[in-house]
């Protein structure tokens, strides 16, 4: 109910949701399941294993709901690995309140909803530590431990930084040397069967490729640019999403950790008492927690969702206290005045577009063409909220936040993403540019974006084989269009000049940060007169019937 709510009433959402549709729609089509590509080109950002789920889940259920599945079945899976660790490492009831602290981190549950790479990655990683944990805690179970070294193999074909649950060897092979009480495990030999594990998936899918690499420049250059520049270089010598080092603990945490970050005061006391009593489940989980947290902060760039694989170990370091904690008056209080006070901020900010800066709201309803009802949906969920937090007695305070967060869940997925679905959805301009076309003309693609193209009904083309981009794709683009005065092309309206006319072509609309126009050959300007050359033009094949 919490991350399943909505499941197939919207499109997918830019930035990242349509590329990757896109690139696994592509994937059925060609049949090639070892080379990603976007838009008939090599895309090198990202390794396959979200993709061939993707592509998988498209193939069972169409664009709509398969996009948003196997972010849904990671979610799921991570939940169920949580809370059976926590369950052998402590009761079952604790159990519980693991699956429940980790379904309540933010972060979680909306990654668990998007159609994005990390949910995935996060259930990799969460196996994997699932399986070393119960070797190293439990142990020995070598079927385990290889078991986890093989998920970690599949979590860096997944995204490069699928390794990290290894860590948590540093922090055991510490209190081993410190001469904490741990499981004899021994083994010898035996562990050289966890490196065999993780790169026998790695080698499955390299090798091959650097099979075809040998005698193909362009697959070559793939596997350089995912291998070492995707990386080493972007984690080395990063050209963007560059931030702080404390970026992660001052602008991440205190949302992406919520509401289990309100519980931190009395958490850390107890993690102090389980200090003091020696307990490695602490130690491994706390101090793999902080060694994730300082891997990525050495780094320059830093994204939010590269902290979503440490909030199952949060949850699993939070769980035995849950219980203990949801019975605290104190704790009680911070659970309803944080509900009661994100209840009456929303229900201020939708009563003030609605009731007094009417300009506003009718330059926004005008610009995204979705009107005032999502603004009544927020603004009604939110005083409902604010009810149920002064309603509910305070013995039921956590029960109380429990159902606020899952009605936020209900709202959002039910009334709230279909309300705003064509003002993120790349359907509106695209059924516009295909109803203003002549019958059985051709459509032309320049500075175009995923989430158009998911919604074409026709073949079409773009020109941006060999990187070709700026002035020199729409000097391309005129000279495709000036071949047949039926063919239409769909551009942002800011890379018109010097190509072509200025305020020329029909407008489709706002969308994306940008404004759209279907041009013809008619709206040339006459300032570019490239030769056409067919090699820089990429033809796609129709993705809807």
């Amino acid at each position: 109910m919490m991350i399943a709510a909505g499941l197939g009433l919207r499109d997918p959402w830019a930035p990242d949701e349509p590329r990757y549709a896109l690139i696994a729609a592509e994937m059925l089509q060609s049949g090639d399941w070892s080379v990603t590509r976007l838009g008939g080109v090599i895309y090198a950002e990202k390794p396959p294993v979200y993709f061939w789920l993707l592509a998988a889940a498209q193939w069972l259920a169409g664009l709509r709901p398969g996009f948003q599945l196997p972010s849904l079945m990671a979610g799921m899976g991570s939940l169920v690995l949580v809370w059976d660790l926590a369950r052998r490492l402590w009761s079952r009831e604790t159990g519980w309140w693991a699956a429940l602290g980790l379904l309540a981190c933010l972060q979680f549950a909306m990654q668990a909803r998007s159609a994005q790479i990390d949910a995935v990655l996060c259930f990799f990683t969460t196996l994997s530590l699932y399986g070393l944990l119960r070797h190293l805690l439990k142990g020995p179970d070598w079927r385990w431990f290889c078991l986890g070294c093989l998920a970690a193999g599949v979590g860096v074909m997944t995204k490069g930084v699928g390794f990290l649950p290894l860590l948590v060897l540093l922090p055991w092979a510490g209190l081993r040397w410190a001469g904490w009480s741990l499981p004899r495990i021994g083994g010898g030999l035996r562990w050289l069967l966890g490196p065999v594990a993780f790169f026998v998936p790695l080698a499955l899918w390299l090798v091959p490729l650097m099979l075809r690499a040998q005698g193909d420049p362009e697959i070559a250059g793939y596997l350089d640019n995912l291998l070492f520049r995707q990386t080493i270089t972007r984690y080395a010598d990063p050209w963007h999403h560059l931030q702080p080092f404390w970026y992660f603990f001052v602008e991440v945490i205190p949302w992406a950790w919520f509401p289990l970050v309100l519980l931190s005061p009395w958490l850390a006391v107890r993690w102090a008492r389980r200090w003091r009593d020696r307990d490695a489940s602490l130690v491994l989980l706390g101090g793999w927690i902080a060694l994730v947290l300082v891997f990525f902060s050495i780094s320059s760039a830093k994204r939010d969702v590269y902290l979503l694989p440490a909030a199952p170990a949060l949850a699993l370091l939070s769980a035995p206290y849950l219980s203990e904690l949801a019975t605290r008056l104190s704790c009680r209080r911070v659970l309803r005045a944080t509900a009661l006070l994100l209840s009456l901020i929303l229900a201020a900010g939708s009563a003030w577009l609605l009731f007094v800066d009417l300009e506003r709201l009718s330059e926004l309803s005008a610009r995204y063409e979705t009107g005032v009802a999502p603004l009544w949906t927020l603004f009604f969920a939110a005083l409902t909220g604010a009810v149920l937090a002064l309603a509910v007695p305070s013995s039921r305070a956590a029960a109380m936040f429990a159902t606020f967060m899952l009605l936020g869940c209900q709202v959002w997925g039910w009334a709230l993403q279909p309300q705003i679905n064509d003002a993120r959805s790349g359907g509106p301009i695209a059924a516009r540019a295909l109803n203003a076309m002549p019958a059985g003309a051709s459509l032309g693609l320049a500075h175009w974006r995923a989430q158009q193209v998911l919604h074409l009904d026709r073949p079409v083309v773009h020109f941006q084989a060999g990187g070709l981009s700026g002035q020199a794709e729409m000097e391309q683009a005129a000279a495709w269009l000036a071949m047949d005065g039926e063919r239409r092309l769909l551009v942002p309206s800011e890379h018109r000049q010097p190509c072509f006319r200025a305020e020329s072509g029909l407008r489709l609309g706002h969308a994306h940060r940008r404004d759209w126009v279907l041009l013809s050959s008619e709206d040339a300007s006459g300032a570019c007169a490239a030769n056409a050359d067919p090699a820089s033009w990429i033809h796609l094949p129709a993705l809807r019937p």
